[in-house]
């Protein structure tokens, strides 16, 4: 195996942007767990309640997909979190043999709640940049989200 050159392996790089916008979104995902720790829930908890907060009620294949769980997983996440009142689940009304997953006001409530505290965190750290700096984070964070593109498979 050959060595590859300093200036091939820069070039394939690039500007850094994309390694770049992995930590901050390994950042983010990390200011979201620790905003759900103060509500005494895992990661995967904060993940579940923030995935149905965005799509509304959801279906459990729909669910373990978006958060990469297999379905026995799925449920005892489900089932803890229906046991502290945050989420109940319901019949498909289309496909009664499904079973839909939606939050509870209190659950909706503890989401709006982690949400506000990231964006909280975020606004303070923002804070230090210079404020075109942080037109330009916004505009290529909403550029990015748009262009987003389909999983594999798909």
């Amino acid at each position: 195996m050959t060595a590859e050159p300093a200036a091939t392996a820069g070039a394939a790089r690039g500007t850094g942007s994309a390694e770049a916008v992995a930590d901050l979104a390994h950042h983010v995902l990390h200011l979201f767990a620790e905003a759900g720790r103060g509500h005494k829930l895992s990661q995967q908890q904060v993940e579940l309640i923030c995935a149905v907060i965005v799509r509304g009620p959801v279906g459990m294949s729909e669910l373990g997909g978006v958060l990469h769980v297999e379905k026995s997983s799925l449920s005892n996440l489900v089932d803890r979190l229906e046991q502290r009142g945050f989420v109940f689940r319901t019949r498909d009304p289309h496909d009664r043999r499904a079973t839909l997953v939606s939050l509870t006001g209190e659950g909706a409530s503890v989401a709006m709640q982690i949400r506000d505290d990231v964006i909280a965190r975020l606004r303070r750290q923002l804070a230090h940049l210079e404020p075109a700096g942080q037109r330009a984070l916004a505009a290529a964070a909403r550029e990015l989200t748009r262009a987003r593109q389909p999983p594999p498979g798909r």
